[in-house]
C-alpha cells in the first residue's frame, strides 16, 4: 500500500470565517474553532466549498511507493494526470486524459487512508449539520452528539472504521456514488467483525467508544439499509440499549457524555414506540439525571412505551370479548397524567425562551419541497408551514408534539373500545363508588391529536438535510399512524413527504419503509392469532 502523507491543513480544510476576518491562525476545529471559543467570540463557521478531491501524485525524486495528496476542486471536466498503479506497486502517469467529475458527484477519488479520515468526516459534518448547530448557542440534544465525533477520532479503531462506513455511505447516497457505497459496506462489515472480536472486558472499558460506534452504525443503516428495511437499525439500537443497561446510569464515578446518553435514549424511545414494549429507561434510577429541558422531556417520554404495551394488552382483551371498563379507565388516567406532565414541560420551556418558539405562515410560492408536483390535491391539506427559531427549539418541539400525539392516539383507541362495549354491560356489575372518566370526550381527544399531528406535518417544509429528516422521521410516522387510525386522507400526505424527504436527505430505503409501515407491521412485531407478539432481536 502506498505511504500516504498529508499536511494538517490538507486534512481539515480552510480557517473559520471569524479567524479569516481577524487575520489570525485558526486551529480549524469542527464545528467551532477553539481560538474563537477561548476569545469569547462567536465562531462564524466554515465556508461550504466544493468537495475536495484527494488525488495521489508522484513526488519528484522519491520512490514509486511515495505519494502525496494534491487537493483539487470538483469541476465538470478536469484535465489531469491519470495515476495508475500496477501489480508491482509502480505508478504509471499518463497525462492529457479527460476525467469526468460531475460537480455534484465525487467519483473514486476519496482517499480513505487513516490520515484522511478527518477530512472525510469534516465533509460529512459540514453537510449533515444545519447552520444553527455551529452557532454560539450551546445545547445538548440527542442529535448534537455528532459534534463530538472529531474529538473521538483516533481513540478507538472500531469507531474509526464505523465512521468511515457512515461518511462514505452518506456521500454515496447523496451523490449516487456506487463506488463509495461499496467501500462503505466494506468498512461496515469490518466494524462488525472488530466488535464481534472484542471481549466483554474490552466492551466495558471502551463503553463510550462502543456506544458511539453502535449509534454510528444505526445511522448508517438509515442511510444504507443492509436488509432493505429497519432490522439493521433495530439491531444496533437494541445492542446500544443492552450495553447501556449493563453499564448502568451515568454517575460521578462513571460519567458519560450526556449528549451520547440522550442519543441512546432517543433512539431507544423510537424503537420502543414501534415495538410497543416497556423501556428499562423508565425505571427510577434512570430518571432525573439532568435538569436540562430536553432531559426532563425525555424523562417523561420514556414512560410512554410501557403504557402503550399495557394499552395494547387491554385492547387485545377487549377484542376477545373480555371487557374491563375499570381497567380501561385506569389506563386513561395514566395517559392523562402523562399529558399533564408534558403540558407542564411545555409551559416551562416557553417561559425559558426569550422570544417566540416558532412562526407559522403560508406555504412558499415554490410549493412544498417534499410533495410531488403532479399531486396538487395534497398541497391544500397543510397550506400553513412552521419555521423554528433554531434547531434546538425544533428538536424539542418535535419531540414534545410526538409525545402528545402518541398519548392522544392511544387514548382515542381506548375511548373507541370503551364506548363500543359500555352500553352492552349491566351497570349493576360495577361497585357503588365506581366513577368513569367523563371529563374528556372521545371527540376532544381526537381534536387534540389532530392538532399535534398538524403541527408535525407543518414543520417538515422548513427542515432540510439528513439532520432534519432524523429529527422528524419518527414524529411524522406517528402522524401517519394517527391519520391511518382516523381514516383521514392526510395519511397519503405523510406517505409522500416521508418518501420524498428521505430521498433528498439520503434515507431513501428507510423513508420508503416508514412510508408504508402500519402500526402492526414494525419489524419488532409479528401477529399471532390476532394478538401482538414482540420479537426480541
Amino acid at each position: 500500500m502506498p505511504n500516504i502523507s498529508a499536511s494538517k491543513k490538507a486534512l481539515v480544510g480552510r480557517p473559520c470565517l471569524t479567524c479569516q476576518r481577524r487575520k489570525i491562525k485558526c486551529d480549524r476545529a469542527k464545528p467551532d474553532c477553539h481560538r474563537c471559543q477561548k476569545a469569547g467570540l462567536q465562531c462564524g463557521g466554515y465556508a461550504s466549498d466544493s468537495f475536495v478531491l484527494v488525488v495521489p501524485t508522484r513526488i519528484s525524486g522519491e520512490g514509486a511507493n511515495k505519494v502525496r495528496l494534491r487537493r483539487t476542486k470538483g469541476k465538470e471536466n478536469v484535465k489531469s494526470t491519470i495515476v495508475q498503479e500496477d501489480d508491482n506497486g509502480t505508478v504509471d502517469g499518463r497525462s492529457g486524459g479527460t476525467v469526468q467529475v460531475p460537480g455534484t458527484s465525487p467519483q473514486s477519488y476519496i482517499n480513505t487512508a487513516p490520515e484522511n479520515r478527518m477530512q472525510v468526516l469534516s465533509y460529512f459534518l459540514e453537510r449533515y449539520l444545519p447552520a444553527s448547530m455551529t452557532s454560539h448557542r450551546n445545547f445538548i440534544t440527542p442529535s448534537s452528539w455528532v459534534r463530538s465525533l472529531p474529538n473521538l477520532l483516533g481513540r478507538w479503531e472500531v469507531l474509526d472504521t464505523a465512521l468511515s462506513a457512515l461518511c462514505l455511505a452518506y456521500i454515496g447516497d447523496l451523490h449516487q456514488g456506487y463506488v463509495h457505497l461499496h467501500e462503505s459496506q466494506r468498512f461496515y462489515n469490518e466494524a462488525l467483525l472488530r466488535l464481534r472480536s472484542m471481549s466483554l472486558d474490552s466492551l466495558k472499558s471502551a463503553n463510550e467508544g462502543v456506544l458511539t460506534m453502535t449509534m454510528t452504525m444505526a445511522m448508517y443503516e438509515l442511510f444504507h439499509s443492509t436488509y432493505g428495511r429497519l432490522q439493521g437499525w433495530m439491531f444496533h439500537v437494541k445492542g446500544a440499549c443492552r450495553i447501556l443497561q449493563l453499564r448502568g446510569p451515568p454517575t460521578k464515578d462513571t460519567p458519560l457524555d450526556m449528549s451520547l446518553f440522550n442519543r441512546v435514549r432517543n433512539t431507544a424511545l423510537w424503537d420502543a414506540y414501534g415495538s410497543r414494549k416497556m423501556l428499562f429507561l423508565a425505571r427510577p434510577e434512570w430518571q432525573n439525571l439532568s435538569d436540562t429541558p430536553h432531559d426532563i422531556l425525555l424523562d417523561a417520554l420514556v414512560c410512554i412505551p410501557g403504557l402503550i404495551e399495557a394499552s395494547d394488552n387491554m385492547l387485545s382483551l377487549t377484542q376477545s370479548g373480555r371487557v374491563d371498563l375499570p381497567g380501561i379507565d385506569d389506563l386513561l388516567r395514566c395517559w392523562h397524567a402523562i399529558y399533564l406532565r408534558l403540558t407542564e414541560w411545555y409551559v416551562e420551556f416557553e417561559k425559558q425562551e426569550p422570544v417566540g418558539l416558532y412562526d407559522c405562515g403560508p406555504l412558499d410560492r415554490k410549493g412544498h419541497p417534499y410533495l410531488d408536483a403532479d399531486k396538487s390535491h395534497l398541497y391544500s391539506m397543510f397550506p400553513q408551514v412552521i419555521s423554528f427559531r433554531d434547531t434546538y427549539v425544533a428538536q424539542n418541539l418535535l419531540m414534545y408534539w410526538f409525545g402528545q400525539l402518541v398519548v392522544h392516539t392511544t387514548m382515542l383507541q381506548l375511548y373507541v373500545s370503551r364506548e363500543k362495549h359500555q352500553n352492552r354491560l349491566n351497570p349493576d356489575a360495577f361497585p357503588g363508588n365506581y366513577k368513569g372518566i367523563h371529563s374528556i370526550s372521545r371527540g376532544n381527544v381526537q381534536k387534540a391529536g389532530d392538532y399535534y399531528a398538524t403541527k408535525i406535518c407543518q414543520s417538515t417544509a422548513n427542515l432540510r438535510g439528513g439532520y432534519g429528516f432524523q429529527i422528524v422521521m419518527v414524529p411524522l410516522w406517528a402522524a401517519q399512524q394517527f391519520y391511518d387510525i382516523c381514516q383521514d386522507p392526510r395519511y397519503e400526505w405523510c406517505q409522500t413527504v416521508l418518501r420524498n424527504f428521505g430521498a433528498v436527505g439520503g434515507y431513501v430505503l428507510s423513508a420508503e419503509t416508514l412510508g408504508f409501515l402500519r402500526p402492526a407491521q414494525y419489524p419488532g412485531i409479528t401477529m399471532k392469532g390476532g394478538d401482538m407478539v414482540i420479537n426480541s432481536i
